[in-house]
C-alpha cells in the first residue's frame, strides 16, 4: 500500500508522490536555483523531499549517498551536466563540496533535429516543466535555500524551462495540421510576386539557419514535396476540412535529403573588411575562419542572405555566386530609387 503523507507543510493533505522521476525533478530545480554558490551534500539532504525521507527511513548513510549517487548517474545520462567543486575558502574541508548544474549547459545541442512528434513532446514536456518549476515542492526548495542566506542568481526557475522561440503567427497551426493530418492552404508570396494561395498537406516543420520551413506535399503541383517558408506566408492557415494520410518516415527523411543537398549545394563566398561590424558578425578572428582572406559558408535562401548581407554596406563584398551579387545590388538600387 503506497504511503500517505495526512499534511503537507503547508496544511493541505496529498499524496506522498515520492519517486524517483519527482526527485530528479527537484534535484535538478534545485542545483539550477543556485549555479554560483552551489549547494552541499549536507544541504540537498534537508531541501529535496525524496532525501528527507530517505534519511528518516534509513539508519544507514551508505544507502542515502548512494541513492544521491545514482540519481546523479541518471541527470548525466540524460544530458543534464552536474558540476561538483570546492570554494578557496573551504579547500582545507574536503567534506564541503559542493554541487551546482549551470544554465549554459541547458543550451541547445548544435546540429539537433526534431521530427514534428519529437516536436509535439517537447512542448508538453516544456508545459510539465513550467508547472513543477512552481510546484509547492520546487518552490520550497528554493526558500530553504533563501533561509540558509545563500544568494541565488537563478531563482526564477521558469527561465530553465525548455521553450521552442518562433514569432511565425502560423507555426502552431501549421504543427497542428502535422500531427492531426489536416489539409491547409494559405496564400504565399515568393520574392518578387504576388502573393499565391497554396493547398498542401504538412509533413513537417523544420528549422535551417534560423528560419523555419513547412515540408509539405504541395497539392497545385501534383503533390510534389515542396518546402514552403513560414515567414512568406501571408494569410492565417485555413483547413480545407480533407484529412490525409501522414507521410511515412522513408517520405520524411527524402525530402529532409533534398533540403540538405539543396542547402550544401549553396555556396557563398564574400570578402570582409576587417575591424568592422561585419566582421564580428561572422566572427573572422576564429582560427581557421577565412581562406585567402575570404569566407565561404552554405546558405539556404538567396534572397534572405542578401537581405542579411545588405545591412552591412560596403563593409561586405559579394564574390559568388552571381545570383546572390544580383540580389544585393537589385536592393540597394531599390532603397536609392524610393529615397532618391
Amino acid at each position: 500500500m503506497a504511503d500517505l503523507e495526512a499534511f503537507d507543510d503547508e496544511g493541505e493533505w496529498k499524496l506522498e508522490g515520492d519517486d524517483k522521476a519527482e526527485r530528479l525533478l527537484s534535484l535538478t530545480l534545485t542545483l539550477l536555483s543556485n549555479q554560483k554558490g552551489g549547494v552541499t551534500k549536507e544541504e540537498l539532504m534537508g531541501l529535496i523531499r525524496g532525501y528527507r525521507h530517505a534519511v528518516g527511513k534509513s539508519k544507514n548513510s551508505d544507502a542515502v549517498n548512494k541513492l544521491f549517487e545514482r540519481d546523479k548517474a541518471s541527470l548525466r545520462e540524460l544530458g543534464i551536466q552536474v558540476e561538483t567543486f570546492i570554494r578557496p575558502s573551504d579547500m582545507d574541508d574536503n567534506t564541503e563540496t559542493r554541487y551546482r548544474i549551470s544554465s549554459a549547459t541547458f543550451a541547445w545541442p548544435a546540429g539537433t533535429k526534431l521530427t514534428s512528434n519529437q516536436l509535439r513532446l517537447l512542448e508538453l514536456a516544456a508545459k510539465v516543466w513550467a508547472r513543477a518549476s512552481f510546484s509547492i515542492d520546487a518552490q520550497r526548495a528554493v526558500t530553504r535555500l533563501k533561509a540558509l542566506g545563500m544568494p541565488s542568481d537563478g531563482l526564477d526557475l521558469s527561465g530553465f524551462a525548455p521553450r521552442i522561440m518562433t514569432t511565425e503567427p502560423s507555426f502552431v497551426q501549421l504543427e497542428q495540421a502535422v500531427r492531426d493530418g489536416d489539409e491547409v492552404s494559405f496564400f504565399y508570396r515568393a520574392p518578387d510576386s504576388e502573393p499565391v494561395k497554396r493547398t498542401v498537406q504538412p509533413i513537417q516543420l523544420r528549422n535551417i539557419s534560423g528560419q523555419w520551413l513547412l515540408v509539405s506535399r504541395d497539392l497545385d503541383r501534383s503533390g510534389e514535396v515542396r518546402h514552403f517558408m513560414l515567414k512568406r506566408i501571408v494569410s492565417r492557415i485555413q483547413e480545407t476540412g480533407n484529412k490525409f494520410t501522414p507521410a511515412n518516415i522513408e517520405e520524411i527523411e527524402l525530402a529532409a535529403k533534398q533540403l540538405d543537398d539543396f542547402v550544401a549545394g549553396n555556396v557563398a563566398v564574400i570578402k570582409v573588411t576587417p575591424n568592422t561590424e561585419a566582421w564580428v558578425h561572422f566572427d573572422l578572428d576564429a582560427p581557421g575562419a577565412l581562406h585567402d582572406d575570404l569566407y565561404s559558408f552554405h546558405f539556404m535562401d538567396v534572397h534572405l542572405l542578401a537581405e542579411e548581407l545588405r545591412q552591412y554596406g560596403r563593409s561586405i563584398t559579394v564574390i559568388q555566386p552571381e545570383t546572390l551579387k544580383q540580389a544585393v545590388r537589385r536592393g540597394f538600387e531599390k532603397v536609392a530609387s524610393q529615397h532618391a
